[in-house]
């Protein structure tokens, strides 16, 4: 299951088509059973008239349980679209529709055969078979229309509490990433303060500048991949004020892709760990590069760092400092559709690679 793309509601066209076709499918049997039953009351009927019989029965089944359906299906697509109907108000309509309906396609089917139009006056038994048939048919119609989008309600219903589960689900891990991050943070303030008060100073308004570009997507369930590169872009500045040019970095987003959507702070753990546990680490630091491409329908985000790579005793390498956390919620947000890979990089470092659907 995918949240941040849950099932739509079908379009009313959709709907439409789709009742239209199982309207269509019915009227064919009605007339069908129709001519069966003439047959076994009028054995004797030729081969050319049983296919004049069944093309008359035929059009005048689909005309008749067409003007029925029109009928029932109008005020279903518009008063009803939002709320469906109670059983009084639904079965209000169906009582006029069918007598209604049943004039208007007996009217147009004559009129398509040149035929005047003689509506039956006296229940004989021919005439009321067709009309048995006629009510038995619409109320069939009405039946499975209604239990399938009853059913249907009941699948979206349940869609939408797995998607606010899975929602629920990513935030809470989501709430667990930033407090992460702001704390390591402070802590590199606290320990400039005293040795270093000037680019503490530094590091706070950059700081500053970084928690209120989270705060803007912080409530979001998803962000832009523009919006996660100013927060890495913002995040990077943080730390190349602490480590000073230790730290180089580059930062490579084609235009294309800036409207991609992924949860909040998904590469922000993999750029961290990359300054925490591969650069930093080193006397000499190094460099960083975030850049997203395009692969067919993935996108594709590499955070390569050449720092120390990957080591058996290093929390990077054991999926802690957020990955294990980051995996969850790629799972909830894309399903098997995502994934996450690290691998070292040649000559040395550690190469982070994400994809996701795009």
């Amino acid at each position: 299951m995918n949240p941040h793309d849950p099932s739509a509601t079908p379009s009313k066209r959709r709907v439409f088509l789709r009742d239209a076709g199982l309207v269509l499918a019915l009227n064919a049997v009605v007339a069908l059973a129709l001519v069966l039953i003439a047959l076994a009351l009028a054995p004797q009927v030729t081969p050319a008239l049983v296919g004049q019989l069944l093309l008359m029965h035929m059009v005048f089944s689909q005309a008749i349980g067409f003007c029925i359906f029109g009928l029932i299906e109008w005020p279903r697509l518009t008063l009803w679209w939002q709320r469906p109907p109670g059983l009084l108000a639904l079965g209000a309509v169906t009582i006029v529709s069918i007598p209604v309906g049943y004039v208007a396609g007996r009217s147009m089917a004559s009129a398509l055969f040149g035929m005047p139009v003689v509506l039956p006056l006296s229940l004989s038994p021919v005439a009321l078979l067709i009309v048995f048939t006629t009510v038995l048919a619409s109320l069939v119609a009405v039946h499975l229309i209604t239990q399938r989008d009853r059913l249907e309600a009941e699948r979206l219903r349940a869609e939408n509490a797995d998607v606010r589960a899975a929602s629920a689900r990513l935030q809470l891990l989501q709430q667990q990433i930033e407090p992460h991050m702001l704390f390591n943070t402070l802590a590199n303030v606290h320990a400039l303060i005293e040795a270093e008060p000037a680019r503490a100073q530094q590091l706070l308004e950059a700081l500053s500048e970084m928690l209120h570009t989270s705060m803007q997507t912080g409530e979001q369930a998803s962000v832009t991949l523009q919006q996660e590169f100013n927060l890495l872009e913002q995040y990077l500045k943080v730390m190349a004020i602490r480590m000073g040019s230790r730290l180089r970095y580059t930062l490579e987003l084609p235009a294309e892709l800036a409207a991609r959507r992924l949860p909040p702070l998904t590469v922000q753990p993999l750029v961290e760990n990359a300054v925490k546990h591969g650069l930093d680490a080193q006397l000499a630091g190094g460099s960083i590069r975030v850049a997203a491409r395009r692969e067919g329908a993935q996108v594709i985000v590499e955070v390569v760092d050449d720092g120390q790579g990957l080591q058996v005793d290093d929390p990077f390498a054991a999926g802690r400092i957020g990955l294990s956390n980051l995996r969850k919620r790629l799972a909830y947000a894309f399903g098997e559709a995502a994934c996450l890979e690290l691998a070292d990089n040649s000559p040395h470092g550690v190469r982070a690679t994400l994809s996701f659907p795009s």
